[in-house]
């Protein structure tokens, strides 16, 4: 299992929890004691990567071909803090994890849970498909 949550100066850095044997990746940038509460959620069937450092560490996920209806709830952060904010490029979704460089990366279709509240998205859970 690797956790990620390294300081990121401005907030509260992310928890990225990956389960290898399960192929699930667990994310939450924000919750209740950021005064925070998912009001929705949605269920996607994407092409996903998620990207580990040189250490084994996550430090990214990218979701691709967010429908334009999920991706316009999704707030795009603009500036240089982007350690767990939300970077939105033509339904591409980005959230930097930690300031590692991706040396490995598990890619492949994952069904996606999306927690989402009025300022946009709190955590994802990603689970491979194993099936062939």
């Amino acid at each position: 299992m690797s956790h990620a949550a390294r300081d990121t100066g401005g907030i509260r850095p992310p928890l990225a929890i990956w389960k290898e044997e399960a192929q699930l990746l667990q994310v939450v940038l924000a919750g209740a004691e950021d005064g925070r509460r998912p009001t929705r959620s949605e269920t996607l069937s994407l092409l996903c990567w998620v990207n580990f450092d040189s250490v084994g560490e996550v430090c990214g996920v990218d979701v691709h071909e967010v429908p334009p209806e999920v991706s316009a709830t999704i707030p795009h952060y603009h500036g240089a803090d982007i350690i767990g904010r939300t970077l939105l490029d033509d339904g591409w979704l980005w959230i930097p994890l930690s300031a590692g460089s991706t040396h490995r990366r598990r890619s492949g279709t994952a069904d996606i849970d999306l927690a989402l509240d009025e300022e946009g998205l709190t955590a994802l859970t990603v689970r491979f498909r194993t099936d062939p």
